[in-house]
C-alpha cells in the first residue's frame, strides 16, 4: 500500500464523459428521485481533453473506467476505448446497457476489458426500479453482443452484470440468477448495495466542508440523501443465504464474483443499511482514494472521490494532471482528511469505501 501512495499520477482514473442519461434509475444518486442532476446544465468532455489527461497518465498504466451519466451516449466512447488499449492500460464501463445492440460494433472493433451492464432483477421488478421496457432491450444487448463476440473468436470485451440491493430488489438476487441470466454467456457479477446518507450525515458534510474547503453547498452529498427507516424492513437473513448462493454458484463456474460490502452475512448487511459502523466488519479506519485515484467530471472539474465530488481540486480543461495532482487544492484535500481522523462523516456511504484501493 505504502508504494502506490507514493504515486506520482493516479493509479485509477474515472472520466465521466457526459453528464447525459437516457434511464432514471430510481435510487440513482445522479438522476434518481432525489438526484443532483436534475435541472443542472449538462456537460460532456471535449475529446481531445479526454485524449490529454488519458496520454499523461498512461506512465503509470492506471486502470480507467468511463462513466456517466451513461457513457455510451459519449460520441467517442469507442475512440477514448482505443486510446487507452493502445496505450497498453485497462478500461471497463459500467452501463445501464440499453446500447449494448447498437454500438455492438464499436464494442468489438474497440473492446473495454470489461463491461458491466446493470441489471436488478427479473423483468417486473427491474423495470419498476429501471423504467418500463429496459430488461429486455439490456439483454436483447447483451445476447447480441455476446454471440458476435463469439462467432469472431474474441475474448473481449468480457461481458458481466451489476446488480444493486435496495429494498425492491433484494429478495430477487438468487431469482435473477438463477432464472434470468444464461450463466454461460457471464463472464463476471458484481453485487453491489444501494449507497445512500442519512440527513444528518449529509449535514455534518456539509458544515464540515464550509469550514474546510469554503465550500457553499454539497449538492451531490445531498442528492444521496434517503431515510434510513426505508431499508429496516429488509429481510438480511434471506439477503446473505440469497447472495452466498450467488457466490458459490459464481466460484464453481469461474466466473469472477465482486459484492459490495465484501462479507456476506445478515449481520454485517443490517450493520450496513442501519449505518451501524461499528459493528460492519467491512468497516474502514481511512480513505486512501485521495492519494490513488482521480474523477474527472464532464466539466472538467477533478476530485478523489467518486461519489461526493462537490469539492474540486482541479480542472483539466485549465491544468495539467501533474499540475492537480501535486497541487494546492488537492493537498488541502488530503490535509483536511488527515485533521478529520481519515473519513469524512459521509465516507461510509461512498462506493469507493467498500472497494479495494490496491486493485488495479
Amino acid at each position: 500500500m505504502t508504494n502506490i501512495l507514493q504515486s506520482q499520477l493516479p493509479l485509477w482514473v474515472t472520466l465521466q464523459l457526459t453528464d447525459a442519461c437516457n434511464l432514471r434509475c430510481k435510487m440513482c444518486y445522479e438522476w434518481g428521485e432525489n438526484g443532483a442532476y436534475h435541472g443542472k446544465v449538462l456537460e460532456r468532455l471535449d475529446k481531445e481533453t479526454v485524449f490529454k489527461v488519458i496520454d499523461e497518465c498512461l506512465p503509470v498504466k492506471p486502470y480507467f473506467a468511463l462513466f456517466g451519466g451513461e457513457p455510451m451516449m459519449y460520441p467517442w466512447f469507442d475512440e477514448v476505448v482505443q486510446r487507452i488499449r493502445d496505450g497498453g492500460a485497462r478500461v471497463d464501463i459500467p452501463t445501464n446497457g440499453m446500447f449494448l445492440s447498437r454500438k455492438a460494433e464499436k464494442l468489438l472493433a474497440s473492446p473495454p476489458n470489461r463491461i458491466w451492464v446493470s441489471l436488478d432483477g427479473p423483468k417486473h421488478i427491474n423495470d419498476e426500479q429501471r423504467g418500463n421496457g429496459v430488461f429486455d432491450a439490456v439483454q436483447e444487448g447483451v445476447r447480441t453482443l455476446f454471440e458476435l463476440r463469439t462467432s469472431r473468436g474474441l475474448s473481449e470485451p468480457k461481458i458481466g452484470y451489476t446488480f444493486i440491493v435496495t429494498p425492491l430488489t433484494h429478495l430477487y438476487v438468487k431469482g435473477f440468477v438463477e432464472q434470468c441470466l444464461d450463466l454461460d454467456m457471464v463472464d463476471h457479477l458484481s453485487i453491489e448495495f444501494q449507497t445512500f446518507a442519512t440527513e444528518d450525515e449529509h449535514q455534518q458534510h456539509l458544515q464540515l466542508f464550509k469550514r474546510l474547503f469554503d465550500v457553499p453547498e454539497t449538492p451531490c452529498a445531498a442528492g444521496m440523501v434517503a431515510p434510513k427507516h426505508r431499508f429496516e424492513m429488509m429481510d438480511f437473513e434471506e439477503l446473505a443465504k440469497q447472495i452466498s448462493w450467488v457466490e458459490q454458484q459464481c466460484r464453481q463456474r469461474g466466473i469472477y464474483f465482486v459484492s459490495y460490502p465484501k462479507t456476506i452475512s445478515a449481520e454485517n448487511y443490517r450493520a450496513y443499511f442501519y449505518k451501524d459502523y461499528k459493528n460492519l466488519l467491512d468497516s474502514r479506519t481511512r480513505c486512501h482514494f485521495p492519494w490513488i485515484y482521480m474523477e474527472v467530471a464532464a466539466n472538467g472539474d477533478v476530485t478523489p472521490c467518486h461519489t461526493f465530488y462537490d469539492y474540486a481540486v482541479g480542472n483539466v480543461n485549465h491544468q495539467s494532471v501533474s499540475e492537480i495532482w501535486r497541487g494546492p487544492k488537492m493537498e488541502r484535500l488530503r490535509g483536511g482528511l488527515r485533521q478529520a481522523g481519515g473519513l469524512f462523516p459521509i465516507c461510509g456511504s461512498c462506493a469507493r469505501y467498500y472497494a479495494d484501493p490496491s486493485k488495479r
